[in-house]
């Protein structure tokens, strides 16, 4: 159905533009830069927020069509399973609709998190497009997909996780209200249950000099200089911006798809309306005419 995919395009756009200067901040944090508190200072350097929306073409240039295939993936998905309606068919569409999604949105998430990482005079350029040209030139086209296992391990369940969550938060009740908060609550649960999956990702991809070989590795070395508490570095910021951004993104397609069948119902209204009066019409005795 369309209006799963323009919903989730335009959800998707809205919640970037509320959640990016968190996720900036995640990502200084789980690289080592600092605690939330030192990183938060330096993004905030200069009294802008420049810094903290650096690398946010990557993702609002590519959310429309990530959220598009994500919710449209999932709608489609749950609609042709036998009972659609179920909990086990919002976790099953969720699951499927995660796995596709990482593959889109694997190299986007690298881009970014290699323009946020990023420090004046190592080479890489300030726009998106200029700094996927500058990965792919300098580690071929495989490198904008390091990672991309990790990114379908965390990315698979969380959606299935996501969706349930916010489906059974909302099961009767679609109030305004009662969508907003699901929406956090459910983008909290899907992130803090798999967050330590998103640490070793953010590090392989932030990774330029090769320091790590692979997954396991990036873990073990990771635990044996940072400590058990790294996998958990950033998680206040994360919960933060999950909730904000999820619930401007959920808010955002129920009131798409709110507005889109009140706009489509209304021919329907009109055309009734008319038969209506018409019938009225006919049916009014011709002496009223001869009054």
């Amino acid at each position: 159905m369309a209006l799963d995919f323009v919903a989730g395009c335009i959800g998707g756009c809205v919640g970037i533009v509320v959640g990016h200067p968190l996720d900036t901040l995640k990502v200084h944090v789980q690289s080592g830069r600092g605690s939330a508190f030192e990183c938060t200072k330096a993004l905030l350097k200069g009294g802008t927020l420049a810094t903290a929306y650096r690398g946010v073409g990557a993702p609002l240039g590519g959310i429309a069509v990530v959220n598009a295939i994500v919710f449209g993936t999932y709608g489609n998905t749950r609609r042709a399973l036998p009972d659609s309606d179920s909990l086990l068919a919002h976790a099953t569409a969720g699951c499927v609709a995660g796995f596709v999604q990482s593959f889109i949105c694997g190299p986007l998430e690298l881009v970014k998190t290699r323009l946020q990482l990023a420090k004046p005079g190592d080479g890489m350029p300030t726009g998106t497009w200029a700094g996927a040209r500058h990965i792919v030139r300098t580690g071929g086209l495989k490198a904008l997909y390091r990672g991309l296992g990790i990114t379908i391990a965390r990315d698979s369940p969380g959606l299935a996780v996501y969706f349930l969550s916010y489906e059974m938060l909302t099961r009767g009740d679609k109030s305004p209200d009662r969508v907003f908060v699901a929406g956090g609550i459910a983008g909290i649960l899907s992130w803090v249950m798999f967050y330590p999956l998103d640490v070793v990702k953010s590090r392989i991809q932030g990774d330029v000099i090769g320091r790590y070989s692979g997954v396991w590795d990036c873990f073990v070395k990771s635990v044996r200089s940072d400590g058990w508490r790294c996998m958990s570095r950033g998680l206040g910021a994360v919960a933060v911006r999950a909730f904000l951004c999820n619930s401007a993104c959920f808010t955002t397609v129920a009131w798409t798809e709110r507005t889109w069948h009140n706009y489509a119902e209304r021919p329907i209204h009109l055309v009734q309306a008319a038969t209506m009066a018409d019938a009225v019409y006919r049916d009014i005795p011709e002496r009223y005419y001869d009054m």
